[in-house]
Formats: C-alpha cells, sequence, structure tokens
C-alpha cells in the first residue's frame, strides 16, 4: 500500500522533512507522483525508510508471518518442552544424590553414637576400677597403720617385760619441778 510523505510522516511521528530527507538516500524507484503533484511511496520504499530511520520493519507478506510465527511457537514449545525435561532429568539426579548423602550422613551418625557410647561406658568402667583400687589402698594403709600400731605396743609391753622391776618406779615430777630443780 503506497503513502504519501506526509500520511508516512504522520506514522511515524516524525517531520515531513525528515521523511524528505530519507527519500534523497533511497533509490527513486521507490517514488512516484499522483496527479496533484503528492509524492506516493511504494511498501518497499516506506520499509527502508523505517530502517533507516530506527524503526521497525514490518513484513509484507502477512501469510508467510503468520506460518513463520506459528512455526515459532511449535519449535517454542517443542524447545520449551525439551528444557522442562532436562531440567526435570537434572533435579530428579540431585534429587537423588542428596538423598544418597543423606543416608550417608545418617549411617556415620549412628556409628559416632556407638563410639561414644562405648567411650562412655569406658570411661565409666575405669573410673569405677580406679575407685576400687583407691578403697583396697586406703584399707591397706589403714591396716598398716593399725599394725604398726599394734606392733608398737606390743614393743612397749615386751620393753617394759624385760625392764627389770628392781628399779624403783620413779616418781613423776610435776611441771615446775623439772624446771627449776637441778
Amino acid at each position: 500500500m503506497t503513502k504519501t510523505i506526509l500520511e508516512l510522516a504522520n506514522e511515524l511521528d516524525v517531520t515531513k522533512q525528515a521523511i524528505q530527507y530519507q527519500l534523497k538516500r533511497i533509490n527513486k524507484k521507490y517514488l512516484s507522483k499522483r496527479d496533484d503533484g503528492a509524492y506516493l511511496i511504494s511498501k518497499e520504499g516506506q520499509d527502508l525508510i523505517r530502517e533507516a530511520m530506527g524503526f521497525e520493519v514490518k513484513s509484507s507478506n502477512k501469510d508467510t508471518d503468520k506460518d513463520t510465527d506459528k512455526d515459532h511457537q511449535k519449535t517454542d514449545k517443542i524447545s520449551d518442552k525439551d528444557l522442562l525435561e532436562d531440567t526435570i532429568t537434572i533435579l530428579q539426579k540431585e534429587l537423588e544424590e542428596k538423598n544418597h548423602q543423606i543416608e550417608s550422613l545418617q549411617e556415620l551418625l549412628k556409628e559416632q553414637q556407638n563410639l561414644l557410647s562405648q567411650q562412655q561406658q569406658l570411661s565409666l568402667q575405669s573410673n569405677q576400677q580406679i575407685q576400687y583400687l583407691q578403697l583396697e589402698l586406703s584399707k591397706d594403709s589403714n591396716e598398716q597403720k593399725n599394725d604398726s600400731e599394734f606392733k608398737d605396743d606390743i614393743n612397749i609391753v615386751e620393753n617394759e617385760k624385760q625392764e627389770p622391776t628392781s628399779k624403783p618406779a620413779e616418781k613423776k615430777k610435776g611441771f615446775f619441778s623439772r624446771w627449776f630443780s637441778s
């Protein structure tokens, strides 16, 4: 569909001078003149002007655009489906790996708890043995003390028996007499 310079300028929201400047840069075969003297720009010329000015170029073949859009949508759906399947597969693998890690950590935890329990039992047994030995040691030392006291008592008694009784029993002296008597 052909348009005049003013129609294209209004559509693109630019001035007539900007369109005329772009017309000078394109081939004149895209231009035709009406009976009233207005210039008409062909569809191809309009696309060239839009492209030169940085606007989005509309496709001239709407049927092929629809088919192309449908093809793109189908390939997008297929690629999306493949992407989702790949993502699901990856996530399932990661989940299996995490489950395996959890199981191994639980086994390790059970083993650590078992070792801790065994260590506590050994510590308790060691403490009981230490207490038993200390008790035995204190009994032995008490018996030795009692034996030594008993032996000392026996020695004193024996010494008294061995000393002659002929010695007169000395009279005990008082405190001051011990100090002041010569």
